[in-house]
């Protein structure tokens, strides 16, 4: 069920229309897929436009260096270099901090676990004037955790950033274990899955973006199609279900 709540815009118009206008304004969004599904391609469009439109963004990146979400990000034609210069975005370098800290435990002997910053004083640092979050991803906390302390620290996660009036994205990997993605779909105020089917006529890979769960907001409970391009994600059919309608009402005319 829709209700008249504040929006904040994915960066993408065809899912924006799907949405009533956005993700809801400060509640946190689980973005779940495989590698290479295009979750974190997705966080782009959303920081992008985040920082186009003058809000306080925060990339908070857990799985790969600075450079290499820099790099991606201009492949699709989003430069956020103007917007770190001027203080628009701010990255967390916790990829880097982590392997640094392996290395230096591998050389005392001590165990790789001990290394992890604890992921609740990561978020509470965040900045009082921050209005998005991009978590990318939370692989490591469901790593490093079993589930009762993965569901206390994520609960805990939400609610701080609850209580900031962030909008936030959390990735997740798919093939994480089902009992901790269960959880954190449970907490989330809503979850978006980016999946790859196989067309059974062709054999091709079909990119689909569902969306089972988003409170506040009337969902056609219908996949989407998209496209990897050089701009980014390109949804190509908003309502799956209408188009083999179509397609089977042409053929009965032909």
């Amino acid at each position: 069920m829709s209700m008249s709540i504040e929006r904040a815009p994915t960066g993408l118009p065809e899912l924006d229309i799907i949405l009533d206008g956005g993700y809801p304004a400060q509640q946190g969004i689980l973005i779940i897929g495989a590698p290479g599904t295009g979750k974190t391609i997705l966080s782009i469009h959303f920081l992008y436009r985040s920082c186009s439109d003058g809000k306080k963004c925060m990339l908070i990146l857990t799985h790969t260096n600075v450079e290499s979400f820099l790099e991606q990000a201009k492949s699709i034609g989003s430069d956020f270099n103007p917007f770190l210069n001027e203080g628009t975005l701010i990255i967390t370098k916790s990829f880097e901090i982590r392997t640094n800290k392996i290395h230096n435990a591998g050389r005392m002997g001590s165990g790789i676990g001990i290394v992890e910053k604890d992921s609740v004083d990561t978020v509470q640092d965040i900045p009082d004037d921050i209005e998005i979050v991009v978590i990318d991803n939370l692989d490591m906390l469901a790593l490093y955790h079993d589930t009762e302390e993965f569901a206390d620290k994520f609960f805990t996660i939400t609610d701080i950033l609850s209580s900031k009036k962030c909008t936030t994205l959390f990735l997740i990997g798919q093939e994480e274990v089902i009992t901790k993605k269960n959880i954190a779909e449970h907490i989330a105020f809503g979850t978006i899955m980016l999946y790859v089917n196989r067309d059974e006529i062709n054999g091709k890979g079909i990119r689909q973006l569902y969306i089972p769960k988003m409170r506040c907001t009337d969902l056609t409970l219908e996949p989407m199609s998209f496209k990897i391009t050089s701009s980014g994600i390109s949804i190509e059919k908003l309502f799956q279900r209408d188009e083999i309608i179509q397609e089977a009402l042409d053929s009965i005319i032909e």
